[in-house]
């Protein structure tokens, strides 16, 4: 018996976008989810230096991934998680 393939990841942190780690070219699925790593979330309250760091990154790495196809579906909790898709074809 054949081993199932892995499953693609379908949560990408917004700093492997920006680095280029990750890369969502020729994604096989329509619907990704990115967040900040573990290592930048904090308790939610007014925004402060690092949460306008944490939540500016999001926003870039949604910018960058606009402009390879994918387009924002919401962000949620103050910004720390987006929901993207990728863009039908016209």
């Amino acid at each position: 018996m054949q081993p199932q393939p892995q499953r693609p990841p379908r949560i990408f942190y917004c700093t492997d976008i920006l680095s280029g780690r990750a890369s969502l070219d020729g994604y096989p699925f329509r619907y990704v989810l990115l967040r900040p790593p573990v290592s930048s979330v904090f308790m939610a309250g007014p925004i402060s230096g690092d949460a306008q760091v944490t939540v500016d990154q999001m926003l870039s790495a949604v910018e960058l991934l606009e402009t390879r196809g994918w387009e924002l579906v919401n962000f949620e909790q103050g910004g720390l998680l987006a929901f993207l898709r990728r863009a039908r074809p016209h």
